[in-house]
């Protein structure tokens, strides 16, 4: 039991640690410094992520500056960080400036670590397409989906995904580099 507890806590520290180091300020200028109320001080408790939030890929997309894309995530694990009680799903999509399909996937969440406002999410696909990128199917690819805000339309998303080489591992994402156009996630832990 001592053991488990040790690696549940190191693991929380290394989420801590990951989020508040990748975080530029910037991203969460607009939240009060003492913003903590949905902290727990032990890290162990129940914690979910929940919402969907449009975005619009900005100039740093090369050739997809303009697309549309919608996240949505229902996570939710019983002890912050462990993949053995995180449970919930996943659903993504993305259009280009032109109306074609660039992908649309969905799958089960592995693994859920949740920091404050954010919180990183990890999964596999389960079913979908990604047309604008013939040979590659993102049915059994890893992602990460981190998800920053209260409620409101005022958050942020990051993702990587596995299938285009990204390397995806459980309790570790990106920073949330994009603004929310609509929608928005409640983070609780």
């Amino acid at each position: 039991m001592n053991r488990r507890l040790a690696t549940a806590a190191a693991a929380f520290c290394l989420l801590a640690a990951t989020i508040t180091a990748a975080v530029p300020a910037s991203a969460t200028a607009d939240a009060p410094s003492d913003d903590r109320s949905d902290d727990r001080s032990d890290g162990f408790g129940p914690v979910s992520v929940r919402g969907a939030a449009g975005t619009v890929l900005t100039t740093a997309f090369t050739g997809f500056e303009g697309d549309a894309g919608r996240i949505e995530v229902d996570a939710r694990a019983d002890v912050n960080t462990d993949p053995r009680t995180t449970r919930g799903h996943f659903h993504v999509t993305r259009v280009h400036t032109d109306g074609r399909l660039v992908a649309d996937f969905s799958g089960d969440i592995t693994c859920l670590g949740v920091r404050g406002r954010e919180a990183i999410t990890t999964g596999v696909v389960t079913s979908g397409e990604a047309p604008w990128f013939p040979g590659r199917t993102p049915v059994g690819a890893k992602v990460a989906l981190t998800a920053q805000g209260n409620g409101r339309h005022s958050g942020r998303v990051g993702w990587a995904w596995g299938m285009f080489g990204a390397p995806v591992s459980d309790r570790r994402g990106t920073v949330a580099f994009l603004p929310t156009t609509s929608g928005g996630f409640t983070v609780r832990g």
